[in-house]
């Protein structure tokens, strides 16, 4: 045994006994406190779910990281849109009551089409909230089975707040390169080393990811313009010169619009996570 395979053997011991370590505080720390500990940040997760499934083939864990990417992605973007519900429903509720009282008091600028469109818009709004928070229990859920029932899902987060992962390649060729991938140079192939005609998916797999990306930009600037919109509408209506039927036009479209932000996130964090499945059978590890 060279030098190099022993060093190789005690760097993937070292790591082997620091998440046993780990995993071992964590069960410690729980059981000193009564109970089980809220989910890890995402990097810990992925860190954990490979120490839970050591032993299995590559494809095996790939699919595990990616699933427990998944659900972070959408426990996160699902929370954000909920944050952005509850404030168009304090919105609603706001403008509901602001909108009987004019009625209420005999001013002819309110109609009580005015108002039902309003309510409609809050019972819309109301029922989203139901479904979201749904959601969000399954995906947690999904997560405590991947990880045995050894996390809490009753726990916030720690990072509740979606971020777009780092992405940044515009050229599939660099791409390749810099994640240290090559072509086989025999008929078997080896670990690491694929042919031309199996590149379909991770071809696949990079543009979907590049137009994802492009997708999110076009989100973020649209973003930006429906939360003006919305600020310049609330502060009319407060002031008494906006209309209801504007005020709901701009609220629906606010949250349609900040909705799908939060989608474009997600889709765009779960396509890169899919490329990097597909790229683990290239470079031999997940």
């Amino acid at each position: 045994m060279n030098k190099n395979m022993i060093r190789d053997l005690m760097k993937s011991l070292l790591t082997y006994i620091a998440v046993i370590l780990s995993t071992y505080t964590v069960f410690l720390s729980s059981v000193m406190a009564g109970g089980l500990e809220p989910l890890p940040d995402l990097q810990k997760a992925v860190e954990e779910v490979r120490f839970l499934y050591i032993g299995e083939d590559l494809s095996f864990l790939a699919d595990k990281e990616y699933q427990v990417r998944k659900y972070y992605y959408q426990i996160q973007s699902k929370t954000e849109k909920l944050e952005i519900l509850k404030e168009v429903k304090g919105h609603f509720e706001k403008a509901v009551s602001k909108a009987e009282e004019k009625f209420d008091s005999g001013e002819e600028d309110v109609s009580q089409s005015a108002i039902t469109k309003l309510k409609l818009g809050l019972a819309g709004t109301l029922n989203d909230i139901i479904e979201l928070e749904s959601e969000v229990k399954v995906a947690q859920l999904s997560l405590a089975l991947i990880f045995k029932d050894n996390y809490s899902i009753d726990g916030e987060m720690p990072n509740p707040d979606i971020e777009p992962v780092d992405f940044k390649f515009n050229n599939y060729d660099k791409w390749f390169k810099v994640s240290g991938l090559v072509f086989g140079i025999d008929s078997k192939g080896t670990t690491g080393k694929h042919f031309p005609s199996n590149e379909l998916a991770l071809k696949t797999g990079y543009l979907k990811a590049v137009e994802t990306r492009k997708k999110l930009n076009l989100a973020r600037e649209n973003r930006k313009i429906t939360r003006a919109l919305l600020v310049s509408e609330v502060a009319n209506y407060d002031f008494g010169i906006g209309d209801p039927e504007e005020l709901f036009e701009a609220l629906i479209i606010y949250t349609r619009v900040l909705s799908g932000y939060y989608d474009s996130v997600y889709n765009f964090n779960l396509a890169v996570a899919d490329l990097n499945r597909v790229k683990a059978s290239w470079i031999g590890k997940p």
